[in-house]
């Protein structure tokens, strides 16, 4: 006897895009390198520019890794957040580095009172720095001077008591209304000396 006859069973549809094997993704992986260099640029003070132009190129060639189809994700997505990173810490550290340099301008360009205070029971003999140079007086009773610096400039002052006779002398150095520096003597040819700088008082 014949077999009986059956109908052939339609097939169904294959899925062009089921289990398609991930490929590899030359942006993830170019914006994976990117984002590495950008971060190691952007904590270094000055090259840290570099990472505000290496860290959105990251970004972007993370982004199209990311719509890339059957393409691994992985390096699209460390490379597309390391170039976020290496861009807002080159931020934090240009703005550490603009502080401090604005400090140290401020520091050097800025004015400083100095004043010497001598007291002596006798005559005396003065030297001190001006600011350009040494300058000498010859004193017979308590003398003070005022000077008018800018920015980091060096003090000193002098006081060196008659070589005849005994006497007592006092020196003082104030910035900006601090005394930074005081020392005293007494005997024949008493001397006193004391020494500072314009940011002492800080």
């Amino acid at each position: 006897m014949s077999e009986p006859y059956s109908a052939p069973t339609a097939s169904s549809p294959v899925d062009p895009n089921y289990n398609q094997p991930a490929k590899g993704n030359g942006f993830g992986i170019t914006a994976l390198v990117l984002g590495i260099v950008a971060v190691v640029f952007s904590i270094i003070p000055i090259l840290g520019f570099i990472a505000f132009v290496l860290g959105p190129l990251a970004v972007i060639f993370g982004v199209i890794g990311l719509t890339r189809k059957f393409t691994k994700k992985g390096t699209s997505i460390t490379g597309l957040i390391l170039g976020v990173v290496s861009v807002i810490v080159a931020i934090i550290v240009t703005s550490i580095v603009a502080a401090a340099a604005n400090s140290v301008s401020e520091s050097l360009n800025a004015e400083h009172k100095v004043e010497y205070v001598v007291t002596t029971n006798g005559p005396a003999k003065v030297n001190y720095w001006n600011g350009d140079g040494s300058s000498n007086e010859d004193i017979a009773a308590d003398w003070k001077k005022e000077l008018t610096v800018k920015g980091f400039e060096i003090t000193s002052l002098t006081v060196t008591g008659d070589f005849s006779t005994e006497s007592s002398v006092t020196c003082e150095i104030l910035v900006d209304g601090t005394s930074v520096s005081k020392n005293s003597g007494t005997g024949t040819a008493a001397m006193a000396s004391c020494s500072g700088t314009s940011n002492s008082a800080k």
